[in-house]
């Protein structure tokens, strides 16, 4: 058998004891009758201790001996000991302190769930049965919203959170940053009226793009020829972000109208317009304005006409000019001036026959050379012939093609000169072709040419002269006997 060294009370290892002896000692303390305890039966005192809860576990006590326990004795105490500090393992061992640790963080938690449903269940948002329609007049800063309640008519401000849902025409959530001023929104409020929980572009708003409107201010309608729409006194007007007047729109403006139920709260110009104006149009004759594929405008009735911005089409025609076509842009709330002066006027060729020469011509009253065919442009012109001797002649002449040749037949004009008559007798009478024209002395205005002059009285020999007339002064002295 193998030795054994055991250890001495606080001493070194110094005995050996062989095994086979420390089975005999066993089995004799087997044999050995126990003293009873004077505290009872330990399973009883287990028992009580069990009962009682200790927080700490009371001193186990040793086994009392008649006499000195020897080594071997000790040995063996040592050793129940141990087995019995491996059948019953004591209260405030690892596992119970990992229990009553996972007990506590279990009650713990139970105890901030109780708090928190009992302290923060009433500021949950609740929200309201419906939305309602609001009109956005401004996005201030902060995440607020300065709005007009259209059921509630009235304005107030609310604010968006986090948690603000908000969705477009088609239920797809999008960004809060996307409201706008003018937007007309469905917006669903928390219980205190203050924070909004949903914004949605659907729902009842109605969208629509429109054009061809005539604006009433008076009736506040925007009427169209198949159709009109009202809109409210706070609607919003925008062109480009910025507020415009209703009374500035024009029926070929492309519009995006917000409404409810049958009212306008929102209008935003998708497309506005320029303006057209026409200068030095009042030369041409029966002229005639279009506007891309339009019908025809007469210019007269055209002083400064709208039109949607962007590049259109001038067609310009007329009696006395060449049709002209031009491209212009027309840009945003701009006047485009189209001069007609750069319309090229169709022009003819006046041709003057005449029957005498070297006379001059005047059209419309300026003298032109009459020597060669006058050009000019289609119109209406006043055609006048002068000339020493002869009689004025003018035509009023209408130029409306290439070419126009007027003959002109010149009347030698009647000119005068004065004739003074003289007698040697009074009262005698002057008869001049054949006419009385009253006593001599006489002065008369007589046309060049041969005049017969007769003077006569009675008791005298009549006097006869044929006199021609070709100088300004013509004297007659008539000798009667």
């Amino acid at each position: 058998m193998k030795d054994y060294h055991f250890e001495k009370d606080n001493q070194d290892f110094d005995t050996t004891i062989r095994l086979d002896h420390i089975n005999d000692k066993l089995k004799q303390l087997e044999q050995t009758p126990r003293q009873e305890d004077d505290l009872g039966d330990k399973d009883a005192f287990l028992n009580a201790f069990e009962s009682e809860h200790f927080e700490t576990p009371p001193p186990k006590r040793q086994p009392q001996y008649d006499s000195v326990p020897s080594r071997t004795q000790r040995q063996e105490d040592r050793h129940l000991q141990r087995q019995r500090e491996m059948e019953e393992p004591p209260f405030w061992n690892k596992r119970t302190i990992g229990l009553l640790t996972i007990g506590c963080i279990a009650a713990l938690m139970l105890c901030f769930g109780l708090v928190k449903w009992l302290f923060f269940s009433g500021t949950q948002p609740i929200h309201t049965a419906e939305a309602r329609p609001v009109l956005v007049q401004s996005v201030l800063d902060g995440g607020e919203l300065l709005i007009y309640d259209i059921m509630q008519q009235g304005q107030k401000t609310v604010a968006l959170s986090a948690e603000t849902v908000v969705t477009d025409e088609k239920n797809e959530e999008i960004s809060a940053r996307e409201i706008a001023r003018g937007d007309v929104l469905m917006l669903q409020m928390d219980a205190a009226e203050e924070t909004v929980v949903s914004v949605s572009y659907g729902g009842d708003i109605k969208r629509e793009e429109i054009t061809g409107m005539q604006v009433d201010v008076s009736a506040r309608e925007l009427r169209g020829e198949t159709r009109s729409f009202s809109y409210d006194q706070n609607a919003i007007f925008l062109l480009h972000e910025d507020t415009i007047a209703p009374s500035a729109l024009e029926p070929c403006d492309v519009l995006e109208i917000y409404g409810v139920n049958d009212t306008v709260w929102s209008v935003n110009v998708l497309e506005y317009h320029g303006y057209i104006t026409l200068a030095n149009v009042d030369h041409i004759q029966n002229g005639t304005f279009r506007l891309d594929d339009e019908e025809e405008m007469a210019l007269e009735e055209i002083d400064k006409i709208a039109v949607p911005e962007g590049t259109h089409t001038i067609t310009i025609a007329g009696d006395n000019i060449e049709s002209r076509t031009d491209s212009v842009l027309i840009e945003s709330g701009e006047e485009f001036v189209y001069d007609m002066s750069k319309a090229q006027e169709k022009v003819g060729v006046l041709v003057v026959n005449a029957n005498v020469s070297d006379y001059k011509l005047y059209v419309n009253g300026t003298l032109v050379d009459s020597t060669t065919p006058t050009v000019l442009p289609f119109g209406e012109y006043d055609v006048v012939i002068l000339k020493n001797g002869y009689e004025e002649w003018n035509q009023q002449i209408s130029l409306r093609q290439d070419t126009v040749t007027v003959s002109a037949h010149l009347e030698e004009s009647v000119r005068y000169g004065t004739v003074v008559i003289a007698c040697n007798e009074e009262d005698a009478a002057v008869i001049i072709d054949g006419v009385d024209r009253g006593t001599a002395p006489l002065q008369i205005s007589l046309a060049y040419g041969n005049h017969e002059i007769v003077v006569q009285k009675d008791g005298f020999s009549a006097y006869r002269e044929t006199v021609r007339v070709q100088d300004s002064v013509v004297h007659v002295r008539a000798e009667l006997s």
